[in-house]
């Protein structure tokens, strides 16, 4: 039997309560077991526990990206650990690397063998991000294998990807993003979609999306955006946020800027979902991680309790990930204990922009459980 007793710390899960919230918390056999004001390491139910320190520090539930790129065999794409464990998050969503043709090998090779929690959204594209461009051909879309795979995976895929970019969907414009909405809707799991570079225009994807479906990449600096020239949020987002739909600050390595995001918090108009895009190109900054990015929002204005909430049980319902991104006696015994450390450095958005920290998040100890075991990655020693 493992047990594991985090002593000292101060909770932050505000869907169950917890705001900053002094408690101790016991995990038995990959679960959690208690949480109460204090638990003495010599009651019976606590016998024996390894005994985590968490004075001074916040403990939420483990963090939870919905956008990385872990399939190593597509361009980007990382090992799941070094995108998600090793930066301090216990369950990502790997987002759009595999399709129809690649989630097996990714499934059986990848998401099977790692110990961070892998989800899917599946690429409406066949080939994934084998190669990029996948949408610039309709025949990349494979609609009854794309439903094949839905119907073998539905443990793990929870909805689907596909890139709004001119990059990507070449010649073929708005349609292969028309055709991934459609598909989306008719099997009825949520839709992810990348917003970047012009055509199609943002206005056009919005048009298309119903409730649960993501944009991510929402607060990119680029033209055509979020805001109209005059710095207020387009009808057509107003309108997607009326019927459901959900934003996500998607960093990237060319996705966020600060002055947007600052501004659309100034109107009102807040993320639903905070994540990192993570991959080759940018895990080494300036995105580095989970933690990294939630620092950057609140220092824009958001309070730390809705970011923690944002990348935690908020994308957990969403998805419908199963006793994950809660501090409930009963869930998976994941965790994340932090510092909300005080400091004086600027940090860079994905476009160059820069804003002050007074304070940051940092990791100290991530606590994630597969099972009825229950492992401790130590930040602080790197291993």
């Amino acid at each position: 039997m493992k047990k594991l007793l985090i002593k000292g710390g101060s909770l932050v899960s505000p869907v169950n309560g917890y705001t900053r919230t002094p408690k101790d918390v016991l995990a038995v056999d990959g679960r959690i077991a208690m949480i109460q004001d204090s638990i003495d390491e010599s009651c019976q139910e606590a016998e024996g526990a390894e005994v985590i320190d968490a004075t001074g520090c916040l403990v939420t539930p483990g963090l939870i990206d919905i956008h990385v790129h872990c399939y190593p065999k597509a361009f980007l794409g990382l090992d799941p650990d070094v995108l998600g464990i090793q930066r301090g998050t216990t369950s990502v969503l790997d987002a759009g690397s595999s399709g129809a043709d690649t989630y097996e090998d990714f499934r059986k090779n990848y998401i099977d063998k790692s110990k961070t929690k892998v989800f899917t959204l599946l690429n409406v594209s066949k080939e994934g991000l084998l190669r990029g461009h996948e949408l610039d051909d309709l025949s990349k879309i494979d609609k009854d294998a794309l439903k094949e795979t839905l119907k073998k995976y539905g443990d793990n895929i929870v909805g689907l990807k596909a890139r709004a970019s001119a990059s990507v969907v070449g010649e073929m414009g708005f349609t292969p993003i028309e055709m991934a909405a459609e598909i989306a809707h008719e099997v009825k799991m949520p839709l992810m979609v990348h917003v970047g570079n012009y055509p199609p225009a943002l206005t056009q994807v919005l048009n298309v999306l119903d409730r649960g479906d993501v944009v991510t990449h929402a607060f990119h600096g680029k033209k055509g955006g979020i805001l109209t020239e005059d710095g207020q949020i387009i009808p057509e987002a107003i309108q997607a946020r009326e019927r459901g739909v959900q934003f996500d600050v998607g960093h990237g390595v060319a996705s966020f800027s600060l002055r947007v995001f600052e501004k659309t918090l100034k109107e009102g108009f807040d993320c639903d979902l905070i994540s990192t895009d993570l991959h080759v190109e940018n895990y080494e900054g300036p995105v580095y991680n989970l933690a990294a990015v939630l620092s950057k929002t609140i220092a824009c204005g958001e309070t730390l309790e809705n970011a923690i909430e944002k990348a935690t049980s908020a994308p957990a319902r969403h998805f419908g990930l199963k006793d994950l991104g809660e501090l409930k006696v009963g869930y998976i015994a994941d965790f994340n204990i932090m510092e909300l450390a005080s400091c004086d450095e600027d940090v860079v958005d994905a476009i160059g922009d820069s804003i002050h920290l007074n304070e940051k998040l940092v990791l100290k100890k991530t606590i994630y459980s597969r099972g009825e075991e229950s492992e401790i990655f130590d930040h602080v020693a790197g291993k």
